[in-house]
């Protein structure tokens, strides 16, 4: 049988009936019988009150474990009325049980019943003007049509005891989370709740219970029973008895998965954008710096080879321009692998660390040589990094002609390269006797779009920006010490592979 109609007619009967799970000793009374107890029949349905003399149920078990249920055996049992009075009742009885072969439940259908008070049973009480007919009758209409609600609403719900235990749960719920009622019920809501979102839960569970709040609303997410994680808008609220005492939680579940799902969508393609965003600054960083750089110190040797006159110093020079003019085509050829690279760790090249500086170094010989400057590369020659050959080149060349762009007027600039390597880490420092930043003013905006801290009319506050954003693309990070008048070092982590 469906297991929402088996629940409908429990529910529904206008007989007495018990449900008691063996393990637990919980049992589940439907409305005519709590009724009958003494009970509100709008009253939770799983209760732990002491009404059912439990001692009588291993006699019913016993019984039926070798038939499951026996139609013309009948038992006689005793129910303790809420007033304290004694119900004698006669009983058949189905038993459940689980996948073992052991008996897990006892349904139990209250055929007739007799109570010890006569008074209780003829007794007539008013309240409001109604009589107890009239006023069960009421009673039964409002809980019909919470069960009609309840059963049918587009939404999950569920009845849920204090300790997490689902109590009662409707079809949308079913449908959202995959279980059976029946599956259900033998869980917690803790079991399928993702556990990075359980804190949080239970945090606003907890500050209803201590009267902190009425009810709550979160985002969440259920592992649904075929493992994939459903997401839901949660609405808890909390039922509380005539005394104020809670009894149990009403949660309501909107499934929103379709729409995270979108929403994820939209959130990749963004990435993917800002991605590709960051390539093409990057790109046009490369054309308009280090180009320029490359151009002004082509031009620069050019000036040179036109004024000197010692053959030897021009053949010096000559030398100077042809290589420059071969690091030029390189960066060049760099410039398709800025839009096109994946920049992951994964995909990075090998570069050998101590021939790229050379490389830089030899893209401002002029520059270096206008500026009666000394550039020492004192890294070991078989350092070896992972980065993209573009970026690395941009990345040297920024701070190489930062330090002489910012050099100190009363001093010869003094540029400085070392590398430490450990483990899957190599730091290189970039050490110069320049001008310095005052970091107690700038320190929160060294590395940010459009900020300068010197007065040179060509400074753009875009280079430190790149260069940071270069850095953390290829997986590393740069931190730097500096001070006023005595100079700067800037420190680069790199990332390599095992």
């Amino acid at each position: 049988m469906n297991e929402d109609l088996f629940d409908f007619i429990l529910e529904a009967s206008p007989k007495g009936l018990c449900y008691c799970h063996l393990a637990n000793k919980e049992t589940w009374i439907n409305p005519e019988w709590r009724q009958v107890l003494g009970y509100e029949s709008t009253q939770q349905s799983w209760v732990t009150e002491d009404f059912l003399l439990k001692d009588q149920l291993d006699l019913i078990v016993n019984d039926l474990q070798g038939k499951d249920f026996n139609p013309s055996a009948h038992y006689l049992i005793d129910y303790k009325h809420q007033n304290g009075s004694i119900l004698k009742t006669i009983c058949t009885g189905a038993l459940q049980k689980d996948s073992e072969g052991r008996a897990a439940a006892l349904l139990i259908a209250i055929k007739q019943y007799h109570q010890a008070s006569e008074n209780l049973q003829h007794q007539h009480v008013h309240t409001n003007g109604l009589s107890k007919e009239n006023l069960n009758e009421k009673l039964k209409l409002s809980e019909e049509r919470f069960r009609l609600a309840f059963q049918h609403a587009a939404i999950g719900m569920a009845i849920v005891s204090l300790e997490g235990k689902w109590l009662r749960v409707n079809r949308s719920l079913f449908n959202i989370l995959g279980y059976r009622p029946s599956e259900l019920l033998r869980l917690t809501f803790q079991d399928i709740t993702h556990p990075e979102d359980l804190d949080k839960d239970l945090n606003l569970l907890n500050e209803i219970l201590e009267r902190k709040r009425d009810s709550y609303q979160m985002e969440k997410r259920y592992l649904h029973k075929e493992g994939h994680i459903v997401w839901v808008i949660l609405t808890v609220s909390i039922v509380k008895n005539s005394n104020g005492e809670p009894l149990h939680f009403i949660s309501q579940l909107t499934d929103i998965s379709k729409v995270k799902a979108t929403e994820l969508e939209i959130q990749s393609m963004m990435e993917v954008t800002n991605d590709q965003n960051r390539r093409l600054l990057n790109f046009a960083h490369i054309v308009s710096h280090n180009l320029r750089s490359h151009s002004g110190n082509l031009s620069m040797l050019l000036n040179f080879m036109e004024t000197d006159t010692n053959e030897e110093s021009r053949q010096e020079l000559f030398k100077m321009f042809r290589h420059a003019t071969s690091n030029l085509q390189e960066t060049v050829g760099h410039l398709n692998e800025v839009v096109a690279v994946n920049t992951t760790i994964e995909n990075l090249s090998r570069i050998n660390l101590y021939e790229a500086i050379n490389c830089a170094i030899g893209n401002v010989e002029a520059l270096l040589k206008a500026a009666d400057a000394i550039c020492k590369n004192e890294v070991k020659e078989d350092v070896i990094i992972d980065a993209v050959p573009a970026y690395l080149d941009s990345i040297l060349l920024n701070f190489l002609t930062n330090a002489i762009k910012y050099r100190s007027p009363d001093r010869t600039l003094s540029i400085v390269l070392k590398a430490e390597t450990e483990a899957n880490k190599v730091t290189l420092s970039i050490q110069d006797n320049g001008m310095g930043i005052d970091l107690a003013l700038n320190q929160d905006k060294i590395f940010g779009m459009y900020k300068t801290f010197h007065a040179n009319n060509d400074a753009r506050g875009i280079g430190l920006f790149i260069t940071k954003n270069q850095i953390e693309a290829m997986g590393g990070k740069v931190t730097l010490d500096s001070e006023v008048n005595v100079g700067t070092t800037f420190t680069i982590h790199f990332k390599i592979r095992e």
